[in-house]
């Protein structure tokens, strides 16, 4: 029985991408969505409550908020959680991490990693910001039940992508943000830094932005004025209420780096140009998928604009306002009723021609690389799953537990083993300051580091990373019927002489003395002797 809300059928299709193959983002988001629902430990948690509001999942944005406010909600209510983790403003809790002064963010600035505190040695340290937002999740009781595409989605690209945009704001202002009309400029590549991957760059096609709706290009800058993402700002929008609102459409990146779309967005909600925008990763081709400033979910809303625009006329690819009504001048964000055109097409204008560039025999597209080939390979970039020449996957990783193709920035080799895992799947040690594939490899690598750097307790059977933790003691040995010396930590030997289960003598400590004496075996006291001096005085 499904415990989740479904209007039908349709409903579910439309949800679920059932119709064709889709992009790589469709497929990525159904995997998130469809482990989400059919988790089995979440649906028994949902019942035994009677509360399936967890499952009442609209889209992608919907799920980000309400997971992130379980895991809050569950680490607050948990006594065995009492350290406090703040991260961008939001407290998290903790039974083995907490955080200081700087928040996470590293001295070095490393925009990559979170800086913590470890409890237990109390000893600062810092791990890789989504394997750290895993671990915190996993803490909680709520985020137990999660499934693994949902925790490696909220770990591993949402979060890693937000810390490296958050710790941008504890650095010197190296973008310039521009709001104008420049739609040249951001679809030229001599003006953009790297490949955007953009089916519309240095196509000419421009002018569909100048003459055909009301918008702005939307773009940051480097110190040498290149594009390093960019999007296009929808200035007039209407809702199905009339209600008036400022959308950016799909953003464009240097490398496709969310981290660097997100910036673009930030700088914009920080400066007051728009009042919402299309989501970051996975679904942000579809239509729907528009948050507000605050991240809420606008995916109910049914989003409408002028356009005016005629057969004739140059058309550029559309990714959120396809379904044009030609008599009324309108494009929707949603399959209008009377729609009579769809512009998410390369063509040229409405007629179907083609430019020099639009030729759409020349193979498969590699979004990657750039350029059309024989045959592709569905692969991960930076959370999004895009098509790649199959004979050309140098910068990609197989692994082989997830039968995936996935690109060598977004994964980290075991020190141990070497094999590959993801960076948000790699257990990282406090202790040896690396990565690792799993806990045996980890925990092979500690005691391996322990026995050459560490400190053995004999007594306590255990490592101390400091020789200042480690004494020794005297141990009565039965079968010798003589005292051996062995190391013991100095905690534990304050202790056993504070509940008078060893005894000092002489700076030396014994755990068992002669109940005749109330002295060590065969310990014989050091005598000591006086000496007294008599004076004699000599009559003259």
């Amino acid at each position: 029985m499904l415990y989740y809300k479904l209007n039908g059928y349709e409903d579910f299709k439309q949800r679920f991408g059932l119709e064709g193959r889709g992009n790589g983002t469709t497929v990525r988001k159904n995997k998130i969505l469809l482990g989400h629902l059919k988790s089995p430990l979440l649906l028994s948690y949902c019942v035994k409550q009677n509360d399936y509001s967890l499952l009442h999942v609209d889209d992608m944005a919907d799920l980000q908020k309400k997971i992130v406010e379980a895991v809050r909600k569950s680490g607050t209510e948990d006594a065995a959680l009492p350290h406090k983790v703040e991260l961008i403003g939001e407290v998290y809790r903790s039974a083995k991490y907490r955080t200081d002064e700087s928040k996470g963010v590293c001295e070095d600035l490393d925009k990559g990693s979170v800086r913590y505190v470890n409890v237990e040695r109390d000893r600062v340290f810092k791990m890789k910001s989504g394997k750290f937002m895993r671990e915190l999740i996993l803490e909680t009781r709520i985020g137990k039940l999660f499934s693994p595409s949902v925790l490696n989605w909220l770990s591993g690209d949402v979060f890693t992508q937000q810390w490296c945009t958050y710790t941008y704001g504890h650095t010197p202002e190296v973008f310039e943000l521009h709001v104008d009309d420049d739609f040249r400029r951001i679809y030229s590549s001599s003006e953009c830094r790297g490949d955007f991957g953009s089916c519309m760059t240095d196509r000419n096609r421009e002018t569909f932005y100048r003459d055909a709706v009301k918008a702005k290009a939307a773009y940051i800058t480097d110190k040498q004025g290149y594009v390093l993402a960019r999007a296009v700002l929808f200035t007039d929008v209407t809702d199905q209420d009339g209600k008036k609102w400022r959308l950016l459409e799909r953003q464009y990146s240097a490398g496709g780096s969310d981290v660097l779309k997100r910036l673009l967005v930030d700088r914009l909600l920080r400066d007051g140009h728009i009042d919402g925008y299309k989501i970051i990763g996975a679904s942000c081709h579809e239509a729907h998928a528009f948050v507000g400033a605050d991240g809420s979910s606008l995916s109910s809303r049914e989003f409408e604009i002028d356009c005016e625009l005629g057969e004739e006329d140059t058309l550029s690819y559309q990714d959120s306002f396809k379904w044009y009504h030609y008599s009324r001048n309108k494009a929707y964000n949603y399959p209008h009723a009377k729609y009579t055109y769809e512009l998410d097409t390369t063509d040229l204008n409405l007629y179907g021609d083609q430019d020099d560039d639009g030729d759409e025999d020349d193979g498969e597209w590699d979004e990657y690389h750039q350029y059309h080939c024989t045959e592709t390979t569905l692969c991960h970039l930076h959370g999004r799953e895009i098509e790649v020449d199959s004979g050309n996957l140098d910068d990609f990783i197989y692994i082989g537990l997830l039968d995936e193709y996935h690109h060598e920035d977004d994964c980290t080799r075991c020190d141990e083993c070497q094999k590959f895992v993801l960076d948000s799947d790699a257990r990282h040690s406090d202790i040896t300051g690396q990565y690792y594939c799993c806990e045996a490899c980890m925990e092979k690598a500690e005691d391996e580091f322990k026995r050459k750097n560490w400190h053995y307790s004999e007594y306590d059977g255990r490592w101390y990373e400091d020789l200042t933790d480690i004494t020794h003691i005297h141990v009565w040995n039965a079968e010798q019927n003589d005292y051996e010396e062995k190391s013991v930590s100095t905690a534990t030997l304050h202790g056993l002489l504070r509940d008078e289960e060893a005894w000092e003598f002489d700076n030396e400590s014994f755990n068992r003395i002669n109940p005749a004496t109330n002295l060590p075996y065969g310990y014989k006291l050091k005598k000591e002797t006086r000496h007294e001096y008599a004076t004699v005085e000599t009559a003259v």
